[in-house]
């Protein structure tokens, strides 16, 4: 995959994230209620964050280890991120939105066209996912997207700076992959 591919669904383009977007990203991730639901990213956080994470999501995907894209409204520009990356034999996916847009079938319909083009282009046919319990939006958006609830574990979240119960899913892989995920933490 190169840099340039694009994924578009019926109103956005997946593309991958690109130094301009740094501004963007820092100023809808930063907002407490986005980042308290993601696991990697620091609260609270910096252009420098994003302009980093920039780095790492450019090196991992020339890796084939990670393939994030912005979710890119047009007319808007940046309004949130989604990804997967190679856990063992299972993709994971991930996402994050910001506020002004939620609500609106974005993230639903972002990984979905990721998905979609996981299976075409990387042959992906396991995935799993899930959230911290204090965020059951999210479980709705897997649910929609055919994951299937497998259990609970506790999981680090870096803006929570403690572990905190997470309902897991799996869509075409065994339970077991979701539920030992993050079990070094």
């Amino acid at each position: 995959m190169t840099q340039t591919d694009q994924i578009r669904t019926e109103r956005l383009i997946l593309r991958a994230p690109i130094t301009s977007d740094a501004a963007a990203i820092t100023r809808y991730i930063s907002v407490k209620d986005v980042v308290w639901n993601l696991g990697t990213a620091p609260y609270p956080y910096h252009l420098k964050d994003a302009q980093d994470w920039i780095t790492r999501s450019s090196a991992a995907r020339v890796a084939g280890a990670d393939y994030p894209f912005i979710i890119d409204l047009p007319g808007d520009g940046v309004i949130g991120c989604v990804g997967i990356r190679l856990v063992g034999e299972v993709y994971e996916l991930g996402y994050w939105l910001g506020q002004p847009w939620w609500g609106r079938g974005y993230v639903s319909e972002a990984a979905a066209g990721l998905m979609h083009w996981a299976e075409q282009t990387l042959g992906a046919q396991a995935f799993m996912a899930g959230h911290y319990v204090d965020n059951p939006a999210s479980g709705r958006v897997l649910e929609k997207l055919g994951f299937e609830a497998v259990g609970i574990r506790d999981l680090f979240g870096k803006a929570r700076g403690v572990k905190a119960p997470a309902k897991r899913y799996v869509r075409g892989a065994p339970p077991e992959a979701a539920l030992e995920f993050g079990a070094h933490d």
